[in-house]
């Protein structure tokens, strides 16, 4: 999702997504960004909003956004992976994924294949790589059917 804030003027991006494949959320843009951008609107309107700024905007849309999402959840995205958990730290948006296998079954290429599918899906997704260069990252973690670990992913940008 995309907010536009004054014509011509600053654009914060959001996300709704995962990787790969896209989970369907239903949510209110609205709940979740006017009272985070309304403290900000004199800057956002003048084109002054510093990193500072944008980074206590991401934050609270953020929170705002996960909240919502993560009601939704658990969110089958393919025969195999499952969103479970949704969340925010600060400027970061968390993803949790269990894959239904063994850790041990996971290859080194497996691991890859996920890292890469989330990282393409981060750049080349206008809203993710805007909130990256307004300073927020997204955070991807999968575990296998058991809650053992599988890898993690921190994305800042692109």
């Amino acid at each position: 999702m995309t907010i536009l804030v004054g014509a011509g003027t600053a654009v914060l991006a959001l996300l709704l997504q995962a990787h790969g494949a896209k989970a369907e959320f239903e949510t209110d843009v609205e709940a979740a960004t006017t009272g985070c951008i309304e403290p900000h609107r004199d800057a956002i309107e003048s084109q002054s909003v510093g990193d500072a700024e944008w980074k206590q905007i991401i934050t609270c849309v953020f929170a705002n956004t996960a909240a919502q999402m993560d009601a939704q959840l658990p969110k089958k995205i393919d025969p195999i992976t499952t969103l479970v958990s949704v969340s925010s730290n600060g400027a970061t948006f968390n993803y949790t994924y269990v894959i239904d296998v063994a850790t041990a079954d996971f290859r080194q290429e497996n691991i890859d294949s996920l890292e890469a599918a989330a990282r393409q899906n981060a750049c080349t997704d206008p809203s993710m790589t805007q909130t990256m260069e307004l300073g927020g990252a997204y955070f991807y973690r999968w575990v296998d059917r058991t809650g053992t670990q599988i890898t993690t992913l921190r994305i800042e940008g692109c």
